[in-house]
């Protein structure tokens, strides 16, 4: 299968309410070699703030934000849906993408009303470079450099990764750039680890990681904290029945009998405590799971005798009960959440009807004048939401003045607000940011950019 391999600039680092400003993607073979690439930036959305910090790190300039030449939110996200459907079915792969850069893209498409779930539905799959990166340190550690912080600890940036092997990573922090440095190291690590790639591939499939967690009685299970790898010998265990991708898995270093009699809201209470025994993978997001035999040495060294775990493992699999209220308690893992009264915070509240889905379909094909007729009809309160507001961001003047009012006012409310306890980014934020910044600039390399964005700011409260 072919991979995309694609990477995102953003606003900053809310993954509801920052936005892309650059989206950079290169398809390849299934050997890795480039057959097409796409890139595109656009400008800000009114109501968004960028991080300084954002700013300074992606270096890029105020006046790229509003650039007339460059194209909306809305167009450069219907561009982007178009070519990577176009290039469906791949694998898809970032870095350090599904804790980040997806969720950026699936709210980017949910706000401009087109499906949120193209990396892993119609045949995709997704996969994440950091953790390929992290399974390769753990599992063939001499196959790349890793190189080490101040405290000795790993360091997994990809703007350091990247160059400690072999990568002229001089446009780090541009989209196409870290892809360029994403598609160097899965090279590397394909060719120098092709038993940790490979395995890491089936992992990036739902249902292959499914059968593995069936299959093999007992699993390494990797993950990383701090740049420091935690390894354990594990065997699933439960089963959430509302969401099948959330599965637990038992560390064996413990006795299972004390816990094969609990509870569900024991085994939730165990669940939640330090240290965990029961633990929560998700089968869609390739968890580090490797074969017993490839174990690290230290696991192995202070590990119990095989036959030991074995016993253990077997006391879990044959206790259909346990797993039963193991599943249970994943379920009930967290307390319910109250809705959000934000849309961008509404994402996940359930699955627009076919009849919405149909007319968010014809919404992107008819005439702006048209389209305000068409959120009206929509069930779905969030899309009718957004679907006003993306008449009021590319042709106000078709919406009714009052109409028009109403949403510029909110807008501006955004911008100008002085609630600490508010989820989104204002420009007061933004401004005490700044003045951090500005305050740690000892060499005064950042007086240009401060200044910049000192007036950007101050033209957005007007």
């Amino acid at each position: 299968m072919a991979f995309v391999f694609y990477d995102t600039e953003t606003t900053g680092t809310d993954t509801a309410f920052d936005q892309i400003l650059q989206f950079g993607a290169i398809r390849t073979d299934e050997n890795l070699n480039e057959i097409d690439r796409f890139e595109i930036r656009c400008r800000l959305l009114p109501h968004v703030v960028p991080a300084p910090m954002a700013l300074k790190v992606t270096g890029i300039a105020t006046e790229n934000l509003t650039d007339p030449a460059l194209p909306s939110h809305y167009d450069a996200m219907r561009q982007v849906h178009a070519k990577l459907s176009d290039w469906s079915p791949s694998v898809f792969v970032g870095y350090n993408s599904i804790s980040f850069d997806e969720n950026l893209l699936r709210q980017a498409f949910y706000q401009t009303l087109q499906p949120i779930y193209l990396t892993n539905t119609g045949g995709n799959t997704r996969a994440d470079m950091l953790r390929i990166a992290h399974a390769v340190a753990a599992y063939a550690p001499n196959a790349i450099a890793i190189p080490l912080g101040e405290a000795g600890q790993q360091v997994f940036k990809l703007d350091r990764l990247a160059p400690a092997n072999g990568y002229n990573h001089e446009n780090a922090h541009d989209a196409m750039g870290d892809v360029e440095a994403t598609i160097h190291l899965a090279k590397l690590i394909r060719d120098r680890a092709p038993e940790v790639w490979g395995r890491m591939m089936q992992l990036s499939r739902k249902q292959d990681t499914e059968d593995i967690l069936k299959e093999e009685e007992i699993l390494c299970l990797t993950q990383y904290w701090r740049g420091q790898a935690h390894n354990r010998y594990v065997t699933e265990c439960g089963v959430d029945p509302t969401y099948d991708a959330s599965r637990a898995v038992f560390d064996l270093k413990q006795d299972p009998q004390p816990y094969l009699d609990m509870t569900t809201g024991e085994l939730v209470h165990e669940m939640n405590k330090s240290p965990v025994v029961v633990r929560a993978v998700r089968t869609n997001a390739q968890p580090i799971l490797m074969p017993n035999t490839a174990a690290p040495d230290a696991l192995i060294e202070q590990s119990l005798p095989f036959e030991e775990l074995v016993r253990r493992a077997s006391m879990i699999t044959e206790n259909i009960e346990f797993q039963s209220r193991v599943g249970e308690a994943l379920a009930n893992r967290y307390p319910e959440k109250e809705p959000s009264a934000h849309v961008e915070q509404q994402i996940y509240d359930g699955f627009a009807s076919s009849g919405d889905q149909a007319l968010m379909q014809r919404f992107h094909h008819v005439p702006w004048e048209d389209r305000l007729g068409i959120a009206m009809e929509m069930d779905d309160l969030r899309m009718k939401r957004i679907a006003q507001r993306l008449i009021y961001f590319e042709r106000p003047e078709v919406l009714p003045g009052k109409t028009r009012a109403a949403l510029g006012h909110e807008i501006q409310e955004r911008l100008n607000a002085h609630d600490d306890v508010l989820p989104w980014r204002t420009v007061a934020d933004a401004q005490q940011e700044l003045a951090k910044l500005q305050s740690e600039d000892d060499d005064g390399s950042l007086v240009e950019f401060v200044s910049d964005l000192e007036e950007f700011l101050g033209e957005l409260l007007q």
